[in-house]
């Protein structure tokens, strides 16, 4: 009989103990997260300044006449105002304009300052001696998890849980930590996340709480599930578990249908991770296949995880 390793285990255990996270804590400490929002700001720019650049450049100017109001078109100088009350086009694409040009000056703003930040002597003194201390603990055999979460998430990641037990026929493949997954997209999900040794859970329960869910569920009122069992889940940097969910097998019929709502259960419904805490809406992530096929969509899925909201 195969060993499908679905019995009783925790997220720890879901980790090859050579593993470390000094690659998750050097990121967490040193610049990058901050270049990685200057690139994210800059692309954003990027996009104002090309729909700026198809825009008419002249400017709105509204008059009111009693009860009326009456818009003109004026390119500055001395230039006549060109009358556009009856271009209901014109007029919102000026407006538009003035919004979207302030909008670049607050993003283009930001860059700057990040940029000072990324920059700064005492920043990058600060990270390198963070750095010197979390590589110290590991070489002295401590786990950084212990360190780089909280103690509920801690307390989370030594919890055990009872993996999905049904089909287990279908777990035909291995990540590199020897965990059995159900396709080999999720595999790589697993493979990343024991490279940096983040802990995590597979295949684990998510319930959806509602003390009046049969209630609502019978007025079509209530989550699609009262339960299901989720890809991922992962403790993240902001203090919370991250519930990630590969989207992956929509040549099966209703496929779609059904991840849509188990996606709109999430996000509409209560979900408990940690004592206390609900699971907040971005920390509800999902990937497709586009997002697992190379290493640079890998890491830019970790940081989605790692820091939802963020990427």
């Amino acid at each position: 009989m195969a060993n499908y390793n679905i019995g009783i285990r925790s997220a720890r255990d879901n980790v090859p103990k050579e593993e470390n996270l000094i690659n998750i804590c050097h990121f967490l400490f040193s610049s990058e997260l901050l270049k990685h929002r200057i690139e994210a700001d800059k692309r954003e720019l990027k996009k104002i300044k090309q729909e700026l650049a198809l825009m008419d450049s002249a400017l709105l100017r509204i008059h009111k006449d009693r009860d009326r109001y009456r818009f003109g078109r004026i390119t500055g100088g001395n230039a006549k105002e060109q009358g556009i009350s009856d271009n209901a086009e014109k007029i919102y694409e000026l407006a538009r304009r003035t919004v979207v040009e302030e909008q670049a000056k607050i993003v283009g703003l930001r860059i700057k300052k990040i940029q000072t930040m990324v920059d700064s002597y005492e920043e990058a003194r600060y990270e390198e001696r963070i750095m010197k201390k979390v590589k110290r603990y590991n070489q002295a055999g401590l786990d950084l998890s212990r360190i780089l979460f909280t103690k509920e998430q801690n307390e989370w990641i030594d919890q055990s849980y009872s993996p999905n037990p049904f089909h287990p026929e279908h777990l035909k493949y291995s990540t590199n930590g020897n965990l059995r997954m159900r396709s080999m997209s999720e595999t790589r999900i697993g493979n990343m996340v024991e490279s940096v040794g983040l802990p995590y859970r597979y295949d684990d329960i998510v319930y959806i709480e509602n003390p009046q869910y049969s209630q609502l569920h019978a007025h079509n009122e209530g989550p699609f599930r009262e339960s299901y069992f989720s890809d991922f889940k992962f403790p993240n940097l902001l203090g919370g578990i991250t519930i990630h969910e590969h989207l992956g097998a929509f040549q099966i019929d209703g496929y779609g249908d059904g991840s849509l709502k188990r996606l709109n259960d999430y996000h509409n419904f209560t979900v408990i991770e940690l004592q206390g805490r609900p699971v907040k809406h971005e920390e509800f992530t999902w990937s497709f296949e586009n997002d697992v096929r190379d290493e640079k969509a890998l890491n830019k899925l970790l940081l989605k995880i790692l820091i939802p909201g963020l990427a």
